[in-house]
């Protein structure tokens, strides 16, 4: 057996870092709440997603399969979170962005970003992005460079 220590790369020392920034400037890690809307096939994705935001720093909360909206608008303002990453049926994204975000507003949380996760084409980027959401992320292509852009995001709000 090997007495060798884990070193995590110089990259993801980096993101460590941002996130003890992120803890001190907002007196918490950052918080994300993981959801199907609309689908229940998605449990994988999630689980994957879930799995690797917490490995890397922030708290993770996982809502029901096949949940609406407004549930998970609830259960996102309730929790405090700062985003809601959902996955949903591809050919609704507008839909369910738009009763997202009016669910979020009914329940006070328009300062909470939307990141559409799963497998959309980049063809289909505009109209996610043009109806409120603040970042697209491929579940496939689980990285560093995906967390630099979601504490972009995040810090943003």
């Amino acid at each position: 057996m090997s007495n060798a220590k884990f070193q995590p790369s110089r990259k993801m020392m980096v993101i460590y870092k941002r996130i003890e920034e992120f803890v001190e400037r907002n007196g918490r890690r950052p918080r994300i709440l993981i959801s199907s809307i609309g689908k229940k096939h998605h449990h994988q994705e999630t689980r994957r997603l879930a799995t690797f935001l917490a490995e890397t720093g922030f708290d993770v909360d996982v809502g029901p399969m096949q949940q609406t909206p407004q549930r998970a608008a609830r259960m996102a303002t309730e929790n405090d979170v700062h985003a809601i990453c959902f996955f949903g049926i591809i050919n609704r994204h507008k839909e369910l962005i738009c009763e997202l975000t009016e669910s979020l507003k009914a329940e006070n949380g328009e300062d909470i970003r939307l990141i559409i996760g799963g497998s959309l084409p980049e063809s289909d980027y505009e109209v996610p992005y043009h109806a409120g959401v603040a970042l697209i992320i491929d579940t496939g292509a689980l990285d560093i460079e995906l967390m630099n852009r979601l504490l972009d995001v995040l810090e943003k709000r």
